[in-house]
């Protein structure tokens, strides 16, 4: 069971079920358990109300209609495996057309890369003219990034950062949501529970979970212990053009990917 106390010192938000809880006699029952039942039709409302636009488990090896742009990618076992623990900007890009409210899923395992402390991985989302070369940017994107270096950072090193791409030259922290020129120093980065980098989870299956809805420029990323109740949030200050293409990108790390699936609500 996670610690809510140190979460909520880690800026991660609850979502609050505390009615329940809370609730005592049989008025305040029958109150939570109407309440229920709203949450229940609202539920099957939503579900009518979403369109699954890529759902990948690499059941072929082909990596057909995936764009291998930089990195060595594979797709072994039913998983998209990125094996070059070497190359610092490894790049995959598959067409998927992002607009509204969008929630981007998948598992991830890492495979090596880290032992020198330093890695990172993330995944570009609604992006425009994509780079058909290896480089730092990629078109006009979002990043969602998870950074370890811990050299630079202090231990445990790793955080959540989101980019903002404008070409291929071109990306930085996103200035809606790390306004300062050291957002470490200033408290802007949003550090990855220190609980969550024993070593003993190194082989763990992380379930990745992103939300980010381009009408508003505010998004979500859904802690991977317990994505029903924490999430951290944030908020670009303006909406996202909607783009045509994903991108899985790694620095200096082999992982393996699984599960993709990217849905539309609506």
């Amino acid at each position: 069971m996670l610690d809510e106390n140190r979460l909520k010192r880690d800026n991660w938000r609850q979502i609050d079920f505390s009615f329940v809880n809370n609730a005592k006699g049989g008025l305040q029952m029958k109150i939570v358990k109407f309440v229920l039942v709203l949450v229940f039709l609202c539920a099957a409302t939503f579900a009518f109300s979403q369109n699954v636009v890529l759902h990948e488990n690499f059941s072929s090896s082909s990596l057909s209609g995936w764009k291998q742009v930089s990195g060595s990618w594979r797709a072994v076992g039913g998983k998209l495996v990125q094996t070059d623990k070497n190359e610092n900007m490894a790049m995959i890009t598959v067409p998927v057309w992002q607009s509204g409210k969008m929630m981007y899923e998948f598992d991830l395992e890492y495979v090596s890369g880290g032992e020198d402390d330093y890695a990172g991985f993330g995944i570009h989302v609604c992006t425009s003219n994509p780079t058909n070369v290896r480089s730092w940017g990629n078109g006009q994107s979002i990043l969602g990034w998870v950074t370890y270096d811990p050299r630079h950072y202090g231990y445990p090193g790793a955080y959540i950062q989101v980019y903002e791409s404008t070409g291929k030259t071109s990306m930085g922290l996103h200035k809606g949501i790390y306004p300062s020129s050291d957002p470490l120093r200033h408290g802007d980065l949003i550090a990855i529970p220190s609980s969550y980098m024993k070593y003993e989870y190194i082989s763990a299956t992380v379930p990745f979970k992103l939300m980010i809805d381009t009408a508003t420029g505010e998004g979500r990323f859904y802690d991977p212990v317990d994505p029903d109740r924490y999430y951290y949030a944030f908020d670009l200050g303006t909406s996202l053009k909607p783009g045509g293409y994903l991108t899985f990108r790694t620095n200096s790390v082999s992982v393996r990917i699984d599960n993709i699936k990217v849905t539309r609500y609506y």
